[in-house]
This record gives C-alpha cells, structure tokens and sequence, in this order.
C-alpha cells in the first residue's frame, strides 16, 4: 500500500477521533518501530497485511465498520482544512457537479501526475435516465467506498443534492437538484 493511503487513514482517525484512540489503534493493529508516534511516511510503500490490520484495529476501537469509515476518510479528503490541496485538485474537474462527475474518469492519471507511483483503480462514469453509474476497477481494496465519501462531500461543495447508493464497487447517484445550496467557495487562483 503506498504510504499516502496510510497517511491519510492515520491523520482521518486522529483528526476523527482523537490521539488516545490512534494509539490504541496502532497498539492494537502492531504497528512497528514506533509508527504510532512517528506516523507513516508518504512516499513510502508499506505491505498491504499492515494497513488491512489497521483498518481492522480502527473499525474494533471506533466500533465503526470498515466500509463506513472508508466512506467517512473519502468525506474527510474532501472537506477537512489540512486537505485543502485535494479538494482543490478535485475542483479542477469541472464548474458544476455533473463537469467533476465526468471528469472522475481522469482522477487516476491526475493523481498519477502529482504522485506517479500511485496507482488509483480505474473509474467508469456512465449516464442515463437521471442517474450516473460509476463502476470502481479492481485495485485497492475499499477504494469505492472512499469514492463514494468522497462524492457526497463534493456534492455538498458544489451545493447539489444527490442520493447515493454503493455495491461492493459500483456506485449510484440520482442528482435530486443542481442548485440545492448554495456550495462552497472555490477560485482558480490560489
């Protein structure tokens, strides 16, 4: 697992739940050589057993289940002040929610040009009838639902409504109304 994708687990549980709880977390998953205090180093990949084991420790200590706080680091990646760069990253997929809906397809090679030893699965968005299908490609295990977290908190920042529904790695949404609220604030320039 490349280290970004541990990173971000470790700053969404501390963030979510506090340093007491990441601790029992790491002590719980046998983190070694004092991660737990150090952290995970970004550009460092790390055996896929270690991060399942933390993602089973978070689920044990949160009392949340895996796929939830999956959904919830997505959300977190997106609306969080320290990921600020990653939501700006995912604004620049389009002016409105169905521009980033379509341009989803090209998140894994736009993460790749920032980080090009970070393979993403590949994203499928299909449209018809009302309702977008986005198909999630094999790769890194609970990447649809960290999508799928990941859309309902763009959706909140482009102020649309929508309602979700994920299986395994297809995900469902019927836009409800484009301009629902009144979205967050974003500008090209820095």
């Amino acid at each position: 697992m490349h280290g970004l994708c541990n990173r971000a687990l470790q700053c969404f549980l501390r963030d979510s739940f506090g340093d007491a709880a990441w601790r029992a977390i790491a002590r719980s998953a046998g983190l070694p050589g004092g991660l737990a205090e150090t952290g995970f180093e970004a550009l460092r990949p790390y055996d896929d057993a270690l991060t399942d084991a933390l993602l089973s420790a978070a689920a044990q200590v949160t009392r949340h289940e895996p796929e939830a706080l999956l959904e919830d680091l997505g959300t977190y990646l997106v609306s969080h002040p320290s990921s600020a760069a990653i939501r700006r990253l995912l604004r620049f997929g389009g002016a409105d929610f169905v521009a980033f809906l379509l341009a989803l397809e090209d998140l894994p090679d736009r993460v790749r040009l920032a980080v090009a030893d970070l393979d993403l699965p590949r994203l499928t968005v299909r449209s018809g009838g009302g309702v977008w299908h986005l198909s999630v490609g094999a790769g890194l295990s609970g990447f649809a639902a960290v999508i799928a977290g990941l859309i309902r908190a763009m959706a909140d920042d482009y102020g649309t409504l929508v309602v979700l529904t994920r299986e395994a790695n297809a995900i469902t949404l019927r836009l409800v109304e484009s301009d629902f609220a009144e979205g967050r604030g974003f500008a090209l320039a820095g």
